[in-house]
């Protein structure tokens, strides 16, 4: 962040006010010159409006000295005209950047920014930058950009906000931020560093076209149809506060993962028939109830005698479905993402019944099973091509998962700000589901 004093090509003064000035009239200045460069010469000449040169357009702009430069040469009138008419746009931000300036104690208006909008008005009658005698221009490039002072842009100068004329900074919100999501977002830019390297030394390369289809891949994953799909997005990227930075970045992360990942995906006949009992076989309806021992499973099956199922599992169940009545997703047999020792359950219990205590790993599980939708009677070759691309798809977002924890694992990162690393070496970078 520039210091107290610093200065740049179009103003100077005393601390936050001088660079927010500096890189206000840096951007409107680049704004006018685009605009220049965008009008064809050919423009047709037209008569200044109120606010031309010599006429005034208001407070903050009356000492300027701009109305020498109403009296332009006939070979260049026409870019000229169109200079006074893209430098309303500086002269507007400096009039405003001027009344807040001499609302300040820190610092009044100061002439140097006069001075950079004459020389803009000058330009008028200069040949285009980078012109031959017959008048083609280039394209603008940095170099012809208004210089500022070192380390001053308008994205570098710390100011956020002005609140009631008091100035907010970055570093009053930092800690803030950092708290909120540093960890986040330095494990993210872990996985990305890495992962831009590892592209690279595979000769591989993300574009444009590879992001899309990861769009495509997440609008299919919410829901078959399109506007509903986008309608999903919209309301997961509200409630996760995905703005467009993180957004694109989740995609071109996916795009790189999946392109690292897809050539050791390998389509076999097991996983052909899981993807084809998954799209086409029965589904089971079931509500569970996940207990933690043995004698808390079997005192929730005697209490079954006079107590209905769900309330029990509200009450009790430690799984995430215990707000539901333990009320699960139709479940397939062979549905590798459901625990085995559930699906059996599920299966071996008849329709109405609920199954005796299930153990899996540390916990005890009890199935009630409400239905059964019987297969659709598709056949396996009419479905091999939809179930490949299923299956090719969930092996892909396996394989990227566990490439996203390698990639963003703790070791060879050291962290000097100790306020970005806390939980840092479990790191659970995002990719997207």
């Amino acid at each position: 962040m520039p210091q107290y004093g610093q200065s740049s090509a179009c103003g100077s003064g005393p601390g936050d006010v001088a660079v927010m000035a500096a890189a206000a009239v840096d951007a409107a200045l680049d704004a006018a010159l685009d605009a220049v460069d965008a009008a064809p010469d050919a423009a047709a000449v037209e008569e200044p409006a109120a606010w031309a040169p010599g006429v005034g357009s208001g407070e903050g702009v009356a000492d300027m000295p701009i109305a020498p430069f109403v009296l332009f040469e006939p070979r260049c009138a026409p870019r000229a005209l169109r200079t006074v008419r893209a430098g309303k746009i500086a002269i507007d931000a400096v009039d405003a950047v001027g009344r807040y300036a001499a609302a300040s104690p820190m610092v009044a208006p100061t002439r140097p920014t006069s001075i950079c909008l004459a020389a803009l008005l000058l330009s008028a009658c200069a040949a285009p930058r980078g012109s031959d005698a017959a008048g083609a221009e280039r394209p603008r490039t940095e170099s012809d950009r208004p210089a500022m002072g070192a380390g001053t842009r308008a994205t570098d100068t710390g100011l956020v906000a002005i609140v009631d004329g008091r100035a907010v900074n970055f570093a009053e919100l930092r800690p803030s931020l950092v708290e909120a999501a540093g960890e986040t977002a330095l494990r993210d830019r872990v996985v990305d560093l890495r992962l831009a390297e590892r592209l690279k030394r595979e000769g591989l390369a993300v574009d444009a076209a590879a992001i899309a289809r990861e769009r495509t891949l997440l609008l299919e994953t919410l829901d078959p149809d399109p506007a509903r799909a986008e309608e999903l997005l919209r309301e997961i990227r509200l409630r996760q506060r995905l703005g467009t930075a993180r957004y694109d970045a989740l995609l071109a992360r996916n795009a790189g993962l999946r392109a690292l990942v897809a050539p050791s995906v390998r389509v076999d006949d097991e996983g052909l028939a899981n993807a084809f009992d998954m799209l086409h076989g029965p589904k089971r309806t079931v509500r569970i109830a996940v207990l933690a021992t043995l004698a808390d499973a079997e005192a929730f099956a005697r209490e079954l005698a006079t107590r209905p199922f769900i309330d029990l599992a509200v009450e009790r169940s430690l799984d995430e479905s215990a707000a539901r009545g333990g009320l699960l997703a139709p479940l397939a047999r062979r549905d590798p993402s459901s625990p085995e020792a559930l699906r059996a359950a599920a299966y071996a219990t008849a329709v109405g019944a609920t199954s005796a205590p299930v153990l899996d790993g540390a916990r005890f599980y009890l199935v009630t099973v409400l239905s059964e939708a019987p297969a659709d009677g598709t056949t396996p070759d009419a479905a091999r091509a939809k179930c490949e691309r299923m299956l090719r798809l969930s092996r892909e977002r396996l394989l990227m998962d566990a490439l996203a924890r390698e990639l963003g694992a703790s070791a060879g990162v050291t962290v000097f700000d100790r306020s970005f690393d806390r939980g840092f070496d479990a790191p659970t970078p995002a990719t997207g589901r």
